[in-house]
């Protein structure tokens, strides 16, 4: 398929009006709804776990550590057979049973901790378990949206699970902390476990068909070894311009900023002197930031279509990390000015990415297409995270920001020569 040619029948990504009226799709909102609960119920957890290990069972640096580590690890691990399992039958039932898989999981913890049996090893376990569902909910609603809502209102849409999430993240730490203060952590986490049953029974509400017409053949999913449809995956994601374009662009981004990211806080405080009152106000304004380009992005691509503003996202995210590059010139200005625009390209980015992809891929292939973005994207960050802490043991931590926004700028390579900006109206294709 062309990056350069790709037409809608009908004007709807441009109708601000039509991709409003997704807030009135009743399915729609249940998803949404469940997103929500869902995610500040993770913010508990987030929170709770290394609480948890440190307070109750003396865990050491290295041991939350591998606790962190470890939520990564099903991602990467098992993304491709996730897609792939995805592909071959509804999603609607994955959303469920992820919910209360991960609902189950959790409220281990709590009776561990009420007949004092709770120990490091089975935090380990509840954050790899919980992250292996969380690979399965989060490839099948991805590939779920489109059948929810019509192609014109996929942007609205996206906006909107967006700005479920990035709220969760502004609210969610305050409120996790709040609860385990009040309640204790134990309690804090079987909230959380609650909070995935709500979320299941939100998304049984949801009535729209997933047609057979977007499945493969029934014979065709049960016969095939799973490695099969792995490879029918990679082949089609690989032979998209589109897609390849994208994902070249994300990677980049995403170990730009992973290099400044996890020596942000050294940056702040050694290089550039900020007490820990000053350096919130830079992550509480950068968090506003995500929540207001979630808002505006649906407008935007209303006014300028996808293209033009993946580009100027993608534009954008690297004058951010410029900015904080240049933070020595005058600190606050520059450090707010570029933590914020960054975090907004980021929002506006993955809508609009997440929109194109959802349009170029037939919905039999979009498990698979999605669980090889998200593979490829997140194996990139622990990567950059650990490059960027030995840069800056070698060369400074100076050098190494500048280095991420550098590498930042070159996102802007793939971006060019895939055509991306060039995209304008998208349809959602039919079946294989």
């Amino acid at each position: 398929m062309s990056a350069f040619y790709i037409v809608v029948p009908m004007k709807l990504l441009s109708d601000t009006a039509r991709e409003r009226s997704v807030w009135a799709n009743r399915d729609f909102l249940y998803l949404w709804g469940a997103t929500v609960i869902s995610q500040l119920g993770t913010q508990i957890t987030f929170l709770g776990l290394p609480f948890l290990a440190v307070t109750m069972l003396n865990a050491t640096p290295l041991q939350t550590s591998v606790l962190a580590t470890l939520g990564w690890v099903p991602v990467v691990a098992l993304g491709f057979v996730a897609g792939a399992i995805i592909d071959r039958g509804r999603r609607q039932p994955v959303l469920i049973w992820c919910d209360v898989a991960r609902a189950v999981v959790l409220l281990t913890i709590p009776i561990a901790c009420l007949f004092g049996g709770l120990s490091l090893w089975q935090l380990y376990a509840v954050v790899l378990l919980t992250g292996v569902f969380s690979t399965f909910f989060d490839t099948a609603y991805q590939a779920r949206v489109p059948s929810l809502v019509p192609a014109g209102q996929l942007v609205a849409a996206n906006s909107g699970l967006e700005i479920a999430q990035s709220g969760t993240r502004i609210v969610g730490p305050g409120l996790a902390g709040a609860l385990i203060a009040l309640l204790t952590a134990p309690l804090a986490i079987l909230l959380d476990a609650l909070s995935y049953l709500l979320s299941a029974l939100l998304l049984l509400g949801i009535r729209a068909p997933e047609t057979v017409s977007d499945m493969p053949p029934l014979g065709t999913r049960a016969n095939r070894p799973l490695r099969v449809d792995i490879k029918e995956g990679l082949v089609f994601f690989w032979r998209e311009p589109l897609l390849r374009s994208l994902v070249g662009c994300t990677v980049l981004m995403s170990v730009g900023w992973a290099l400044v990211e996890g020596i942000f806080l050294f940056y702040l405080i050694r290089t550039l002197g900020l007490d820990a009152g000053l350096t919130g106000v830079i992550f509480s304004v950068g968090n506003v930031g995500l929540l207001v380009a979630a808002a505006v992005t649906g407008r935007l691509v209303g006014r300028w279509e996808l293209g033009p503003v993946v580009g100027s996202a993608v534009v954008l995210h690297a004058g951010g990390i410029l900015l904080i590059a240049l933070a020595p010139l005058a600190p606050l200005p520059f450090l707010i000015t570029g933590y914020l625009v960054r975090a907004a390209a980021v929002v506006a980015y993955n809508i609009s990415q997440v929109t194109i992809r959802q349009c170029v891929t037939p919905s039999q292939m979009l498990g698979r297409v999605t669980a090889t973005a998200r593979v490829i994207s997140w194996s990139s960050i622990p990567s950059g995270l650990i490059i960027g802490g030995l840069l800056a043991t070698a060369i400074g931590l100076q050098t190494t920001i500048w280095t991420g926004a550098l590498l930042s700028c070159c996102a802007c390579i793939p971006m060019i020569l895939g055509g991306v900006w060039r995209v304008r109206r998208l349809s959602v294709p039919s079946a294989l």
